[in-house]
């Protein structure tokens, strides 16, 4: 048992692929948002992949951020600016960068569990950062609680039986997997996963703070599309339906924010159905300025052809902007059944058209959608909540004071 005096709060380490580089970056931030509540009560400690231009340890709002090298740094493009599966799709080199990567991971875990003596690990994704702290737990004495989260594309993007075997031992090895929906936790199960050992808290973002309306005129006919420019988000299926949308509602723009692998891919296919002049291409932009583009923009789509949870939505819930969604399980339930934002059948680029066209016309029901889908994303998806259902699962008042009941 780890044994915490009395002051001494209790320490916590965190493992992720996804993770701000430096101060102001553009890369998704709800990890980060996470360690920095949680920080509020514990010490928190993140050990992520080291990046061209990164600082190898700094501390960021009160989290302190360890990077490990696995490479030269010309080499290490695995991770950020889309995601390990989409760079590996780009670049089939960067597969000869997995075994470094895994293996310096789990060095520098090891090390760190040494050093830190964590109360909890907290793993994010289970692959491939599952794998790493369950073998750690292989390889270590040190003893802690284990939780790792799927957030839907180590799921998804990953299967045949190979990885469902591997996402089953990785969860055998844990205390806890959470899952960031019920559609998750359903697919987790039906491969066989142990039901009772998987809990559901969704990822939250700051909904009383920043997210949050402020009065500013919107744009009338501005669609946005705000995610990584990844086949999975399916910014192309938005661009499909466009001269249909323009057809019916001659005005309206689509502003695309985000980077990623298909951008130019994107940027052709815009050019191929001559909608180009109708489409802005902002790139990557600091997660705090998303706000203002949430708060101007007619409506937010997201046209995904698979999604664990789907934040974006909640921050343009948060502000007020009303939202088109694909109809899959995950956003099904965080839209409430559709009560708080319209559905569309996935990949259906006629559908999609249909449904913002309809939306762009009609701007009280799209008003009062906004207003539904606002409180519901209140009700459920502010940190205030679910950073709290973290902390009781990361640090209960036991672990807190004498150590963890899990093994790492």
């Amino acid at each position: 048992m780890i044994n915490n005096p009395a002051g001494v709060r209790p320490r916590l380490l965190v493992l992720t692929s996804t993770f701000p580089r430096w101060e102001g970056d553009a890369e998704p931030g709800f990890v980060f948002d996470l360690c920095r509540h949680l920080a509020a009560a514990q010490d928190v400690t993140v050990l992520a992949p080291h990046a061209p231009g990164a600082r190898p340890q700094e501390t960021l709002a009160g989290v302190r951020v360890v990077r490990f090298r696995y490479g030269p740094e010309r080499w290490e493009k695995l991770a950020y600016g889309g995601g390990i599966m989409a760079n590996l799709r780009r670049n089939a080199w960067l597969y000869f960068m997995l075994p470094p990567f895994f293996l310096a991971q789990l060095l520098a875990l090891l090390g760190l569990m040494r050093r830190v003596q964590p109360v909890a690990v907290h793993a994010h994704w289970i692959v491939p950062q599952g794998i790493v702290l369950a073998a750690a737990g292989m390889l270590s004495r040190a003893r802690a609680r284990v939780i790792c989260t799927a957030h839907g594309s180590d799921v998804s993007a990953l299967r045949g039986g190979f990885w469902r075997r591997l996402r089953r031992w990785v969860a055998r090895r844990c205390e806890r997997i959470v899952a960031v929906s019920e559609a998750l936790k359903a697919q987790l199960v039906e491969e066989g996963c142990p039901a009772e050992r998987i809990e559901v808290i969704p990822m939250g973002t700051d909904l009383h703070g920043l997210f949050v309306p402020d009065g500013s005129p919107r744009r009338r006919a501005e669609i946005l599309f705000v995610g990584r420019l990844v086949p999975g988000k399916g910014a192309d299926i938005l661009l499909r339906a466009l001269p249909a949308i323009l057809a019916r509602q001659p005005e309206a723009t689509l502003t695309v924010v985000g980077g990623g692998p298909e951008r130019d891919k994107l940027a052709d296919l815009a050019q191929r159905l001559r909608v180009g002049e109708r489409v802005s291409f902002t790139g990557p932009v600091a997660h705090a300025a998303l706000a203002a583009h949430y708060r101007r923009a007619a409506l937010l789509v997201l046209p995904s052809r698979e999604e664990g949870f789907g934040l974006v939505l909640v921050e343009a819930l948060g502000c007020g902007c009303p939202v088109v969604a694909s109809d899959l399980p995950a956003i099904r339930g965080l839209l409430n059944e559709g009560r708080a934002g319209r559905l569309f059948r996935p990949g259906d680029a006629g559908d999609l058209a249909l449904a913002v066209a309809e939306l762009l016309t009609d701007g009280d029901a799209r008003n009062a959608m906004a207003e539904r889908g606002r409180q519901h994303a209140l009700s459920r998806y502010d940190w205030h909540s679910n950073a709290q259902r973290y902390a009781a699962m990361l640090m209960p008042h036991e672990a807190a004071s004498e150590g963890g009941a899990g093994h790492a």
